[in-house]
This record gives structure tokens, C-alpha cells and sequence, in this order.
């Protein structure tokens, strides 16, 4: 059966939402995108969007880095014959991207990443997570994409580490990423958490983590082109324990709610708490 889109520029990943906002750094003149999914594979088609656009507009002229928490690793690489479908792939073509990223990218959820860098879509890799089952996983990578670039991959296991390193690079440009699972500590479903129960971060130290004077928080706001949230409720414990961690960080972060609406009255739609707390 032949699939015909009623506006082809409009496809989306299923279930995919997003709300564009002002930036947290830069106010009125300059914004920013906020994407929410399950299936963490669909942030695949979101940065591609929005480097697609950044080039075109001529604002940047090199791929934004990934910075990125998740309990998984998730990088993957691409195989030989996934690597020839990427080559095919019309990154323009919304519609196409959309369907590739539901049907070709892994449902395990772990290839998304490094297809996204083996097209160039995104740049160097930081990922603050919790999977690794030896010490050598850990070790920093690097990566040639398709176009002869390298990309670094890094692995943190602290937050501080993290924090370190980023504060002190020379990184211009970023997409932030959260996969909510990675708010659970122990965790059931992963290899090597070695817990039939969940046990997650405390309310406290999330806050601390994503408040906007936080030094690394600050860092990534000054630098960001957009934030992909995989909510993934069968890795977090369930959907009220997803939905729990995403109403933290919406509550942490913005004032009214995220997608929230008033036609012609922009100041009571959604906006960043601490430039509203400014005015």
C-alpha cells in the first residue's frame, strides 16, 4: 500500500511533540526546540532538523556536539549495510527521515547516536550514563564519519567528571539530551544493575543537577541548538515514574508548563522560569 502524507514537511515520529521557545540564554532573539518521544531512536530525526536548518541559515558551519544523559551508553555503530542505507537516506526529506528512524534505526534504542554521526548530524559525543561492563567501555573513542570527519566519543561515569570536561572545552555548540531512564540507579531491565528493584536518584540531587545555576546547566544553555527527552516508561519503573521525572524537569526549568497555549497572549504561554523570575 502506497502511504501518501498530507503535508510531507510536517511528518514527525509518531507520538513525537514539540514546542519551540525562546532561548535560555540569548531571550527573544533567538530560539530554540524542545522535543518529546518514547522511543529515544526518533532524536535521530530531530537533530538532523534542526543542523539541517542551522546550516541553511548559515548560523553554524559544523555540526553541534552531543551532550547526553541516559542509563545506556548507546552507541552502536552503524553496520556495513545500515551504513549504505544512511548513504541513501535524503536528510532533507522530513517524510523519509521520519520513516527511517521508526523502521531502520534499532527499537532496542541504541544506534541512533552514531548514525546520527556517521552522517555528520551531530559532532563530538559526552555521555554521562551508567551502562559499562568493563573498564575498557569506558575509554574515549573516535569515530570517522562518512566524510572522512572525526568525531570523539566520551564516557562519563560522574557527573563532576562530566561537568569537567565540558566546562573546559572548546565546544560552541550543542544539542542537550535526556533519556529519563537515566534517573534510576538500579535498574531491573539492565544487564549488570544487579536489582530486582528500581531505585532512583533523589528528588534533591536531580534539581541540583538541572538547575540553571548549576556551572554545567549555565554552560549548555549558553551553547544550546535544541533538547531531545526520551520518556522510555518501561525502562523508568513505569509511566507515572517517567511522567514523575519529566514533571520535575518542567517544573525545574519552565513557568507555565510546557506546551501550554493562549493564542495572542504570549506572556501567559510557556516560558523559561528564570527569565520570567528576570521580568
Amino acid at each position: 500500500m502506497k502511504l501518501n502524507f498530507r503535508n510531507d514537511k510536517n511528518v514527525k515520529p509518531p507520538g513525537s511533540i514539540t514546542q519551540l521557545l525562546s532561548h535560555p540564554y540569548y531571550q527573544d532573539w533567538k530560539s530554540i526546540e524542545i522535543s518529546i518521544f518514547n522511543d529515544h531512536r526518533y532524536a535521530f530525526f530531530f537533530w538532523n532538523c534542526w543542523t539541517q536548518k542551522l546550516i541553511e541559515d548559515d548560523r553554524i558551519n559544523y555540526s553541534p556536539s552531543l551532550v547526553s544523559l541516559d542509563w545506556h551508553q548507546d552507541l552502536v555503530y552503524p553496520t556495513t549495510s545500515e551504513k549504505e542505507m544512511l548513504k541513501e537516506l535524503d536528510l532533507n526529506n522530513n517524510k523519509d527521515v521520519a520513516l527511517y528512524c521508526w523502521a531502520n534505526l534499532s527499537h532496542i534504542n541504541d544506534t541512533h547516536i552514531m548514525a546520527a554521526a556517521y552522517l555528520n548530524i551531530i559532532g563530538d559525543i559526552y555521555i554521562h550514563c551508567r551502562q559499562g561492563s568493563s573498564e575498557a567501555a569506558w575509554n574515549d573513542e573516535q569515530f570517522i564519519d562518512r566524510y572522512g570527519n572525526i568525531h570523539t566519543v566520551k564516557k562519563f561515569k560522574k557527573y563532576d567528571d562530566l561537568k569537567t570536561c565540558l566546562l573546559n572545552s572548546d565546544e560552541n555548540n550543542v544539542y542537550f539530551d535526556i533519556d529519563l531512564d537515566f534517573f534510576t540507579i538500579k535498574n531491573p531491565l539492565q544487564m549488570g544493575s544487579g536489582s530486582s528493584e528500581y531505585t532512583y536518584l533523589s528528588e534533591e540531587t536531580i534539581r541540583e543537577m538541572l538547575k540553571i545555576d548549576n556551572p554545567l546547566i549555565e554552560w549548555i544553555f549558553q551553547r544550546l541548538q535544541g533538547i531531545t527527552i526520551a520518556v522510555e516508561p518501561e525502562h523508568t519503573g513505569g509511566l507515572l515514574n517517567a511522567h514523575k521525572f519529566l514533571k520535575l524537569i518542567n517544573n525545574i526549568w519552565f513557568k507555565p508548563s510546557l506546551f501550554t497555549s493562549y493564542p495572542g497572549k504570549w506572556k501567559k504561554e510557556t516560558q523559561w522560569r528564570h527569565l520570567k523570575n528576570k521580568k
